[in-house]
């Protein structure tokens, strides 16, 4: 309302300076303009441009301004989308059966390349106000990225990263490395984190659980791998071990399912998935504020030259000036 009130104020003074501009003309209008005691017939819309040129200007530079002073800056800004973020963590199986190659709808893939998949169909859907991470786990559980803006940090971690070597040699253990995660995340605001475990279940007798922290607002458990027909590695055959996830993912009231040839439905990834913004239609209202300062400078300042060469048809001529030509 503050640039309203201001081009009203600006209307009225400068309406105001052209009536008595105007009772001024009419003194020296013979001499100004001749016989006729007036400019041209267009001149009599300069008063009125006056009026609107200055009134157009006196609003956009008004509206800038108070668009600039509502603008949080950037600090600010930052600190603001930081807390309201969601993370997004995708907690990645990195044992050796991982590379077994029985995965995909035709099981020509490793388990491994079929997880990349997964997260790359997940990437392409959401969007939003996210900060991405990134937990693998096998021996252990360690943290390679969290708090990334940039989506294409994790594509790097699941692209062949070799992350393997930084854990001890040994076989998986799915209960200790899910609860070491959870201590990982559960200092993040409450219910700012989703997390995606990524595995085939392949493990050690699972230890028990802890509860999921309040940190955690949703858990999915997608598993990989042939949960039918086992590969052999280390002296046992392994499979997706569908059983041990479900029991998983009831234990941090998640929810399971088999990506092993099907992508995880949308529908699934809930408020992650985030319409896009219709087109905006027309000028915004910064893009308006600009034009009615542009239009109304120009106007204002073509008004001079326009009255000096266009503005009347009466030419004062210098008699002395005459005479000394004529000599």
């Amino acid at each position: 309302m503050i640039p309203l009130f201001v081009a009203i104020a600006v209307l009225l003074l400068v309406s105001l300076a052209e009536w008595l501009h105007a009772r001024r003309i009419r003194v020296a209008a013979r001499l100004a303009f001749g016989p006729r005691a007036s400019g041209l017939p267009w001149t009599r819309a300069v008063p009125w441009l006056r009026v609107a040129s200055l009134t157009a200007f006196a609003w956009g530079v008004t509206t800038l301004l108070m668009l600039k002073l509502e603008a949080p800056d950037d600090a600010t800004a930052k600190e603001r989308q930081d807390a309201e973020a969601t993370r997004l963590v995708f907690v990645a199986d990195l044992s050796p059966s991982m590379f077994l190659q029985d995965s995909g709808p035709d099981g020509a893939l490793t388990r491994h390349a079929r997880m990349r998949e997964v997260v790359e169909g997940i990437l392409q859907r959401v969007s939003g106000n996210l900060r991405f991470g990134v937990i693998g786990f096998y021996t252990d559980s360690l943290p390679v990225v969290m708090e990334a803006r940039d989506p294409e940090l994790v594509r790097n971690v699941f692209n062949g990263l070799p992350l393997t070597y930084a854990m001890p040699v040994g076989q998986t253990d799915l209960g200790t490395a899910v609860n070491r995660m959870l201590e990982i995340v559960a200092n993040f605001p409450k219910g700012s984190t989703r997390m995606i475990i990524l595995t085939d279940g392949d493990s050690v007798p699972l230890a028990p659980i802890n509860p999921r922290p309040a940190s955690v607002r949703e858990l999915l458990v997608l598993g990989v791998g042939n949960p039918r027909k086992g590969s052999y590695i280390d002296g046992h055959q392994s499979r997706q071990e569908a059983d041990t996830l479900q029991g998983v993912a009831t234990s941090l009231l998640g929810v399971y399912h088999d990506v092993n040839e099907k992508h995880l439905a949308t529908e699934a990834l809930g408020d992650l998935v985030v319409p896009l913004a219709l087109p905006h239609q027309g000028l915004t209202l910064t893009q308006w504020a600009v034009l009615a300062m542009v239009l109304g400078a120009f106007i204002y300042a073509f008004i001079p030259v326009a009255l000096e060469f266009f503005g009347s048809d009466w030419t004062v001529r210098s008699v002395r000036k005459e005479a000394a030509l004529a000599r």
